[in-house]
């Protein structure tokens, strides 16, 4: 989708967003700024506010990364290109056709021996998000806790590619209907970790799941702009089927320019087995501290959350090679692996 701009780098608004496939893949996805002849902007992105950027479309599968996404680093710190680049784009796959990679790349700032553009073992990874005909869900994820976790929906018998496709629900949208780009469901999935991805589990974890599209206003980096706010596809995994008794909650922020665009988690106030509500407290203490994030919302209509984690990837850094960095990261990571899930193979593997 190509779409004109306005002096500050976001898309005009378009009234009534439907829940189509298109809408949600154009969430999805970073976008590229082209110049007045419609050349890709090296080194710009539709947040930064360039008036050279007069329009923008999706990364296409294959094509190079004329920018990279960064996180912001915490107040005093040093670091000039924050902890984390996430970047969003396309991917071809044998399993499901096109997915969306959104990878996790730490750098020297996160720790010693990370680099940015290199796959660190133990620290990086990235989310794996499927599009079907009526919902987009992530079907596998990798960071530096659990490592590499296949998430499935209600299934039998081997893992399919089906099952993957409604497991971590993002959004949901009626195939039969237009409608708004809003709603809940409860999803129920399993994370399978190595060693047993071949076969559905026996038992499943509830999460209820809501989502809708609201104007949220991000920060912008020193030199970047002023703070924009852009339209943001909001999608909120709660740790269990009930919002008042749920362990914690993540919150995916998507945008039609950046894609993948923040990322929050917040956890029960009055804690549980593992960590106290003081440990709780602390926790969204030390993290307030940082202010690497711009302010959001608590999730309401439940148990009273606080927010202890937060990345927000609105600096723009431009690529190491002039023409574009490669897209290639953690499903080329996968690829290379012995025993990697066939679904993300590259198309046509095996024929």
């Amino acid at each position: 989708m190509i779409t004109a701009v306005s002096a500050g780098g976001s898309s005009f608004a378009t009234p009534g967003i439907q829940a189509t496939p298109a809408a949600i893949h154009d969430f999805l996805i970073q976008n590229v700024c082209l110049d007045a002849r419609g050349a890709v902007l090296i080194g710009v992105s539709p947040a930064d506010g360039n008036p050279a950027c007069v329009e923008q479309r999706d990364l296409r599968p294959g094509e190079r990364l004329p920018y990279h996404k960064h996180d912001h680093p915490n107040q005093g710190d040093g670091t000039l290109l924050g902890y984390q680049r996430h970047d969003s784009f396309p991917v071809e796959t044998a399993g499901f056709g096109e997915v969306v990679e959104h990878s996790f790349d730490f750098g020297a700032g996160a720790g010693e021996g990370r680099r940015f553009g290199v796959f660190d073992q133990g620290s990086d990874g990235g989310d794996i998000a499927v599009l079907s005909c009526d919902r987009v869900a992530f079907a596998a994820t990798e960071d530096g806790g659990a490592g590499f976790q296949l998430f499935v929906g209600e299934c039998t018998g081997p893992v399919t590619p089906d099952a993957l496709a409604h497991s971590w629900i993002v959004a949901e949208f009626p195939a039969e209907r237009p409608a708004p780009l809003q709603g809940e469901t409860i999803a129920r999935l399993k994370d399978l970790r190595g060693g047993n991805q071949e076969a559905c589990p026996a038992r499943f974890n509830a999460a209820y799941t809501s989502w809708h599209v609201a104007p949220f206003r991000y920060r912008a980096a020193p030199g970047q702009g002023t703070p924009i706010t852009l339209m943001t596809l909001i999608s909120d995994h709660y740790g269990g089927a009930r919002r008042d008794s749920a362990d914690h909650v993540e919150r995916f922020y998507f945008t039609r320019e950046l894609g993948g665009t923040r990322w929050e988690r917040w956890q029960n106030a009055a804690g549980n087995h593992q960590f106290s509500a003081a440990r709780v407290a602390e926790a969204a203490k030390t993290y307030a501290a940082t202010g690497r994030c711009s302010d959001a919302s608590v999730p309401e209509g439940g148990a009273a959350m606080v927010l202890i984690d937060c990345r927000e990837w609105t600096r723009t850094v431009p690529p190491s090679d002039p023409a574009g960095d490669p897209p290639g990261f953690f499903i080329e990571t996968l690829r290379s692996r012995p025993g990697n899930p066939v679904f993300f193979a590259p198309p046509g593997h095996g024929k």
